[in-house]
């Protein structure tokens, strides 16, 4: 599987969030099949959040995903 993710690594504080010492944060954009790739393995997230760009908390041994989708809808009240 094609990895076309943005990486960066930051270490303790990300956007107001504090990790322990050791965590890595790393972005990836989900494939249209849902799937996204870390360490050239591929892992299904959803088919709904293809196109749209996750978060991924590594910690020793797991890979925590981490989604923000903000919903907006407005109804004309009759």
């Amino acid at each position: 599987m094609k990895d076309t993710s943005a990486e960066s690594t930051h270490n303790l504080s990300t956007t107001g969030n504090t990790f322990p010492e050791g965590v890595s944060i790393f972005s990836r954009k989900v494939a249209r099949s849902g799937h996204i790739s870390y360490e050239g393995r591929p892992y299904f997230i959803s088919k709904a959040l293809a196109g749209r760009y996750i978060r991924l908390i590594v910690t020793n041994n797991r890979l925590i995903v981490d989604t923000a989708i903000p919903l907006h809808k407005e109804y004309q009240l009759l």
